[in-house]
């Protein structure tokens, strides 16, 4: 079924959403932008709540004011065109705006007064192509690429503008390196992963191997950690900080040159906890915790609980775990929290609220230009 309609707005996760007024239902479209007027195909039916479904653009009618044509040749919403960087049809300014966007919706969905958290317009990065550290491929031995998104298709590439140049020539040259017996997958698997990042000679390249995490733009990580340096610096009352989610210390360092007595920093992979113990930083006990685990706080109690400062940086599932958590970190001034999913941080942040938290600052930061996801960096105080 086709109908014509106009893009009004973005959804959460960053597709056009156009309304079939016949209908009565709205669509999510990949590759579509808010002003853009277009006939549009339906691909699935309505979802369970019968008022959302999604569509592909067959063809634009007008073009967005805010439209631009993609640099990258490989970008497409068909089964073996790449999907990573799908804002990319949209200019910069844009982009930021609807960053924005999404953060405050977000927080207004959960239930905040937006007009009284005074969110910053967002940090953006100075590179737009280029700054990708880090990098996942999937590959059969005989392509090898990025995953289509809602697929298990590899989408074949060619190259990866994003890339810095480092991982631009570990891409291409596992490209020509190709087709390789030895990177075929195992009976009832569709690829094998390869994850990659500028730290890593492409002679120790392993199937199916994490590397530890990393922030994936180099530039603005450090912006980040100058804004948390700034941070501590501003608190007269540090003293002692509690890191959840410290990775392999990047923030634990930026926390350890502060004025705090000590720094208790815990991560659920052990191999981080390793990385993180060889940096040998002052006034730093760096341990291996599951911060999943069921009755975790009160586990960690005696350690925790006359900690004056929080820092967390959690995955995109966020604190989540927040069972016993305010009766165990009762000593608590401040929290950092540095959140790399809006919706996630905006659940978390709700639940500080409702414990007499106050959110005294929102900063948010553009990682990976080109697609929906932004950085929040938020200051609490009790």
């Amino acid at each position: 079924m086709k109908f014509t309609s106009e893009v009004t707005h973005l959804s959460q996760k960053g597709l056009g959403v156009a309304r079939n007024e016949e209908e009565g239902i709205s669509y999510f479209v990949f590759g579509a932008w808010p002003g853009d007027r277009g006939e549009f195909e339906i691909i699935n039916r309505p979802l369970n709540n019968k008022k959302y479904g999604y569509a592909k653009l067959l063809q634009l009618i007008s073009a967005s004011a805010q439209r631009q044509q993609p640099e990258c040749t490989f970008l497409g919403s068909n089964e073996d065109s790449c999907s990573g960087c799908p804002w990319m049809i949209a200019n910069y300014e844009s982009q930021l705006e609807q960053k924005r966007n999404r953060l405050i919706y977000a927080m207004k969905r959960i239930g905040f007064e937006t007009r009284q958290l005074n969110v910053s317009n967002v940090q953006p990065s100075p590179h737009l192509y280029g700054y990708r550290n880090r990098f996942q491929v999937k590959t059969d031995g005989e392509k090898l690429g990025f995953v289509v998104e809602g697929s298990h298709n590899i989408a074949p590439v060619g190259d990866c503008m994003v890339l810095n140049d480092t991982c631009r020539n570990l891409l291409k040259g596992m490209l020509a390196s190709l087709p390789r017996e030895d990177w075929l997958p195992g009976t009832g698997y569709d690829w094998n992963f390869i994850d990659l990042d500028d730290d890593f000679p492409a002679e120790l390249i392993r199937l199916n191997q994490k590397r530890p995490f990393k922030q994936g733009n180099t530039t603005q990580n450090e912006w980040i950690k100058s804004w948390l340096r700034a941070k501590l610096k501003e608190n007269s009352r540090v003293g002692k900080v509690v890191e959840l989610f410290c990775g392999s210390g990047n923030f634990t360092e930026v926390i350890a040159e502060s004025a705090c007595s000590e720094v208790i920093a815990y991560e659920s992979g052990l191999d981080a906890i390793k990385l993180l113990r060889a940096k040998n930083l002052a006034k730093v006990d760096a341990r291996p915790v599951d911060l999943f685990k069921p009755f975790i706080w009160k586990i960690l109690r005696k350690r925790i609980a006359d900690a004056d400062t929080l820092v967390l940086d959690p995955p995109r599932a966020g604190l989540k775990n927040m069972k016993g958590f305010f009766e165990h970190f009762i000593a608590l001034k401040t929290i950092y929290y540095i959140s790399c999913d809006p919706e996630t941080f905006a659940r978390d942040a709700w639940a500080f609220s409702k414990k007499g938290w106050s959110i005294t600052e929102i900063q948010l930061v553009d990682l990976f230009p080109h697609t929906p996801h932004v950085e929040t960096l938020a200051v609490l105080k009790k």
